[in-house]
């Protein structure tokens, strides 16, 4: 059988950052690692976003385990998962990479760049291969063109897997070289002269295809747990 990918997404209830983070890069990472996945990458908010940025950061805990595994049982991970977080979801996605990281740091470290992860969900009215269309061949183009981006995964959601997951068209983790970069709006813009016209193009393209007051935005740590 080939390969599959589902990400299960978490939501701290209550819990502080730093708390939250270090429960899932421990205890709930060696569980899952313990079950053998093909992969396993943790994405998570170890610490509170910055106050003042161009971003609207979420502020709540998030925590997002990519889980590949060569069997189509995701029950078992479902099972360490299930009483991990105050939530719950999980999906099966379509995995690509527009640009991807030449690792160079070993399984557990963190990512050495602070990574920009984002939950798409299209615009009503807009159709999935409108949005995808969108997505893949309109707003990346245009992201690469235009942001310092050195890492970019996409992931397409095909279906849910857990019961009562809320509606999500897509899942993005991105990252810039360095935290000025990301958090620099002259930077993450194309520099002075650029700046305001870019964001006016950003503007209008995302504009045309997500729904702004769904889609979410986090500032986040990834983990390579099993590369």
């Amino acid at each position: 059988m080939a390969e599959r990918k589902w990400i299960y997404v978490l939501r701290g209830g209550g819990e502080s950052h730093a708390s939250f983070g270090a429960r899932m890069r421990t205890d709930i990472s060696r569980r899952l690692l313990e079950l053998q996945p093909a992969r396993l990458d943790l994405t998570v908010t170890d610490a509170p976003p910055p106050k003042v940025t161009l971003f609207p950061f979420k502020r709540e805990p998030i925590a997002i385990f990519n889980i590949h595994a060569d069997v189509d049982d995701p029950a078992r991970f479902e099972a360490v998962l299930e009483d991990a977080g105050g939530s719950l979801s999980g999906y099966a996605v379509e995995e690509s990479y527009p640009v991807a990281f030449d690792q160079t740091w070993r399984d557990g470290e963190a990512t050495p760049t602070p990574i920009l992860l984002t939950m798409l969900r299209k615009k009503a009215g807009v159709s999935e291969e409108e949005f995808i269309e969108r997505w893949h061949h309109g707003h990346t183009p245009l992201s690469l063109e235009i942001h310092p981006l050195c890492y970019y995964q996409r992931n397409v959601v095909r279906g849910a897997v857990t019961e009562g997951a809320p509606p999500s068209d897509g899942i993005v983790i991105e990252a810039c070289p360095t935290r000025g970069d990301l958090l620099n709006p002259t930077r993450f813009f194309g520099g002075a002269l650029k700046m305001v016209p870019n964001m006016l193009r950003v503007a209008k393209d995302i504009n045309g295809f997500l729904d702004m007051k769904k889609t979410e935005t986090y500032y986040a740590t990834e983990y390579r747990l099993r590369s």
